[in-house]
């Protein structure tokens, strides 16, 4: 029988292997490799090579690098798919075409067209929502995707493309019992995406980390660019960040001064796709760019900022955005799962944080608030629920305190369903 609502096809996807939402679990060739994803899309008649695409890798800005890069082309005028995850709040946050997330109509055409193939074939949660971006996009009739890789490289379920170009964004220790303890092992994964011919640009300046991406370029024979010194005259703004790009003076509209990076890295990457950027064009793409939970201010008095930072790199990157906000003192609302860097995390935000407040969210890869409790001497308060966390933020903190909720992107999908956080700022 087909599917003929929305939530005929959420509970059935719901049925498959979702490593997103599982604790543990060993990167092997049998959880982790492209056979299903190959197969899945033999089924579909390779929907993958009916448009051209980009593909982004990396431990931090990844994400933010597909959505600027995303925007970019949009403003040239090609129509679009944009590929991410996880969501925030809603699962078709993940497929987008030209910004905006695509109808569940069109998501449930995919999954009856899939469904023979998936009782067959088995793959994961992960492989469905990849190969219905794919016939969405194709559908659609876009001109490019912008496609974020999920877990490392070389084995994820987006890499079965032959994009115009690829990226990899700053690379940190993150999945380290699936993608290795070095910057090194964990680069190699993260390069696992650098293809024969295909131009590679990277961000990243770590010798270790960028040895092992050179080595991959190499191997392979592609031509791998730094974009780091493209970008000068970094600064903070009272509406966000200022930097200059070969030479061009540009805006982002968005707080942390890391993110003049990511933008270079989308910039070089749009720019070798389109053989030249539209200077008008490239000012209004990055002035109307919003990176959701992306150290975004959600509300004021006090101010509210969710932050999706799931790793110590990036927390760190996080606290240096937050030294231009005024606040009277900081409260954080921090979960985390129990596979990450949270002693990490917590270590590098205690000496800014006045008052924790410890959660888990709804995921079974959560860790317990007591154990995150344990990772400071300063003032903590357990919840067990993310909306628990921010109703008790919002009676402690004063008009001018600042709540930071951070840590993983299920605490801050959370956060964001839950009042006052809903409403404008």
């Amino acid at each position: 029988m087909p599917f003929r609502t929305f939530r005929q096809a959420y509970d059935y996807l719901a049925r498959f292997t979702d490593y997103e939402r599982m604790s543990g679990g060993r990167y092997t060739s049998r959880t982790y490799n492209l056979r299903r994803m190959r197969s899945l899309l033999d089924a579909l008649e390779h929907p993958e090579c009916r448009f051209d695409s980009v593909h982004i890798a990396g431990t931090k800005g990844k994400g933010s690098t597909a959505i600027i890069t995303e925007a970019l082309f949009r403003a040239h005028g090609w129509r679009t798919g944009l590929y991410t995850s996880p969501h925030l709040m809603h699962m078709l946050e993940r497929i987008r075409i030209d910004g905006q997330p695509v109808r569940e109509s069109e998501f449930v055409r995919a999954m009856n067209r899939m469904r023979p193939a998936l009782d067959r074939i088995r793959p994961t949660y992960f492989e469905i929502m990849t190969a219905a971006a794919f016939l969405i996009f194709a559908a659609r009739k876009v001109d490019i995707a912008v496609l974020e890789v999920g877990l490392g490289g070389r084995l994820d379920a987006t890499n079965v493309v032959t994009p115009r170009a690829c990226a990899i964004a700053r690379v940190g220790y993150d999945h380290t019992d699936k993608l290795g303890k070095t910057l090194a092992r964990i680069a190699a994964e993260k390069a696992g995406i650098i293809k024969a011919g295909v131009p590679a640009f990277t961000s990243e300046t770590n010798p270790e980390a960028l040895g092992a991406l050179r080595r991959r370029a190499r191997k392979v024979g592609s031509p791998l660019v730094g974009v780091a010194r493209d970008v000068r005259d970094v600064g903070a703004t009272p509406a966000g960040v200022a930097f200059s790009w070969n030479g061009r003076k540009l805006r982002l509209p968005v707080l942390g001064e890391f993110q003049a990076e990511n933008a270079a890295l989308a910039l070089n990457l749009t720019r070798w796709v389109l053989g030249a950027l539209n200077p008008r064009w490239v000012s209004a793409a990055l002035a109307r760019v919003r990176l959701p939970a992306r150290v975004e201010i959600v509300r004021r008095r006090p101010t509210w900022i969710v932050d999706v930072a799931h790793n110590p790199l990036s927390m760190k990157a996080t606290l240096r955005a937050l030294g231009r906000v005024p606040r009277r003192r900081t409260i954080c609302v921090f979960g985390a799962s129990q596979d990450k860097d949270y002693a990490g995390m917590m270590r590098a935000l205690d000496p800014k944080v006045d008052l924790w407040i410890v959660t888990r969210s709804s995921t079974p890869r959560a860790c317990p608030p007591e154990i995150l409790e344990k990772q400071t001497k300063k003032t903590a308060v357990r919840t067990e629920r993310v909306s628990d966390a921010v109703d008790l933020a919002r009676k402690l903190a004063g008009p001018r305190d600042l709540v930071l909720v951070t840590g993983s992107f299920y605490v801050a999908g959370e956060a964001l369903a839950t009042p006052p956080l809903g409403g404008a700022p």
